[in-house]
């Protein structure tokens, strides 16, 4: 038997799919919509510290933490990160009916298993990944196995693509990567990272930016009996009827800027979508008076090739079209990336998910490769980072479960990566 083979089977005897599924399904026990990510960053700071792990929480803001976990290395090897977001999309209360419409089961925080499937708030987006690789360290540790490198475990507070806006303010409105440039300015980088988003298990290491526009329409304020018809929507004096002519320029133009800008790397594609993702104008509790202001809210992706200037110039343009006044404004701005430096880390997953999975990997599906993630917070640090995960293997998008088969052999996976990476001496430190 190769060291290899010895050190993971050591590993991998560690890694038990019951507790695995104890785990995860705790984590997701632990509300932790953005902005409350202190409960369950506590859990695990204690998780790892009775489990023998140096930990620390990093307090972003108030009721915000990082909990981060460190195997230490003898010092001359490569270093690892496995990350994980702590907050989730949606929080399985009220608040969240405008987009859910009703609230499913599998949209509460309160985890349950059907047979090999584990349900639960946040169990897919990123609560499985990440109890996949907090056990693989735990199993790491536990192996007595040597890493020459450091490996550090990390759930990040604010990954979740939330902005502040108009009323919107405070640290419920606070993501979009503030975790994870919060890790990396305070002690905590490394020769590589591993970002476990759910992918099906396909790899990617680039993925667009996304810019956050707010555009506004006047109109003029009347109580309903003094309304009147306009001819056309665009001269409308009401500001909800005025901004139809808007949306329609903005989703023209979103078909053809979507395949304009696609973009092609050996890992795969993405395709830049644009979507008109919320309205505001009038009073749901006073229907009876025209609103003089309106607003649409709408989220742009950004291929690596193309830069905010541009976009947001031809985004205009666009609106322009529809011969209605708007005021157009920028709320939030990321850039996007293709990673470089990353074949070394590339091909080290791809052979930890061929040890463990006996087969060749597939390749990943572009709605992976066109989403935004803390991915790119790695990559505008200069450190090579993939995306690589467990998720639903049918319909793309399913964020309904995990089976504990596909985390059990995720862990694996994430170990390998980790005794492959963080075995490896930095060339620069060989004589």
């Amino acid at each position: 038997m190769t060291r290899r083979k010895e050190a993971l089977a050591k590993i991998f005897r560690r890694i038990r799919k019951e507790e695995l599924t104890r785990l995860a399904m705790d984590l997701v026990n632990i509300p932790s919509p953005t902005g409350e990510e202190g409960k369950i960053a506590q859990f695990i700071v204690e998780w790892f510290l009775f489990h023998g792990i140096e930990a620390v929480a990093q307090e972003i803001e108030e009721g915000r933490y990082n909990a981060v976990g460190r195997l230490r290395g003898s010092g001359k090897g490569l270093s690892l990160t496995f990350n994980a977001h702590l907050d989730t999309a949606f929080s399985g209360v009220a608040a969240d009916l405008p987009i859910l419409g009703e609230i499913r089961a599998w949209d509460q925080p309160s985890a349950y298993l059907v047979e090999d499937r584990i349900y639960g708030q946040g169990i897919v987006n990123d609560k499985g990944p990440l109890a996949a690789f907090l056990l693989a360290g735990k199993a790491i540790k536990e192996s007595g196995v040597e890493l020459k490198g450091d490996l550090i475990l990390a759930g990040v507070a604010g990954e979740i693509g939330i902005a502040q806006v108009d009323e919107y303010r405070g640290s419920h409105y606070r993501g979009k990567g503030i975790g994870t440039q919060f890790l990396l300015t305070h002690g905590f980088t490394s020769d590589y990272a591993v970002v476990a988003e759910p992918s099906q298990f396909g790899i990617t290491w680039a993925l667009p930016g996304v810019a956050y526009f707010k555009i506004s329409v006047r109109g003029e304020v009347a109580y309903a009996p003094f309304n009147e018809p306009s001819p056309e929507f665009r001269m409308s004096k009401n500001a909800i009827l005025k901004i139809i002519p808007v949306i329609q320029a903005i989703e023209s133009w979103a078909e053809r800027y979507e395949e304009k800008n696609q973009y092609r790397f050996s890992g795969g594609l993405i395709r830049p979508k644009v979507l008109v993702g919320a309205i505001a104008g009038g009073r749901p509790y006073k229907p009876n008076t025209r609103p003089a202001h309106c607003a649409i809210y709408v989220d742009v992706r950004i291929p690596p090739q193309r830069n905010l200037p541009s976009i947001e110039e031809e985004f205009r343009r666009a609106i322009a079209e529809s011969g209605v006044e708007t005021k157009v404004e920028l709320y939030l701005y990321r850039p996007g990336y293709e990673g470089q430096g990353v074949e070394p880390l590339v091909e080290t997953v791809r052979q930890a998910y061929r040890f463990v999975f006996k087969k060749d990997p597939q390749p990943i599906r572009s709605p992976y490769t066109s989403m935004w993630n803390d991915n790119n917070i790695y990559h505008m640090f200069g450190i090579p980072a993939v995306k690589w995960g467990p998720s639903p293997r049918g319909n793309v998008g399913d964020y309904s479960h995990q089976t504990q088969d596909d985390l059990w052999r995720a862990a694996q996976v994430y170990a390998a990566v980790a005794w492959d990476i963080c075995s490896r001496e930095r060339v620069q430190d060989k004589e």
